[in-house]
């Protein structure tokens, strides 16, 4: 009998093949509906593979879960420090 790989790794693998049909997605020329969706789920999928891809892939589904939370949570952080920051920067380079 089979026994099912660790959460995370199903996890990443899951994030990986997403990523890969989004990009498809965005790639394609005949709908620029299509286009969009693909477009909106890329940034939806892309801050969650950098929390995925930095968790141990032999991890269960509640550590994981934990530690991906906290991922966002910085990668959140991150984004709204640098859109904080941003004006001030512009006007440093204005004088």
């Amino acid at each position: 009998m089979k026994t099912k790989p660790p959460f995370a790794a199903r996890l990443q693998k899951t994030i990986i093949w997403l990523l890969a049909i989004c990009l498809m997605l965005v790639a394609q020329s005949f709908s620029h509906r299509v286009y969009l969706l693909g477009y909106c789920a890329l940034l939806a999928i892309i801050p969650l593979q950098i929390a995925v891809g930095n968790i141990n892939p032999e991890w269960g589904s509640a550590q994981s879960i934990k530690r991906i939370l906290q991922y966002l949570a910085i990668v959140a952080l991150v984004f709204a420090l640098s859109i904080a920051i941003t004006p001030f920067l512009i006007n440093l380079g204005r004088v």
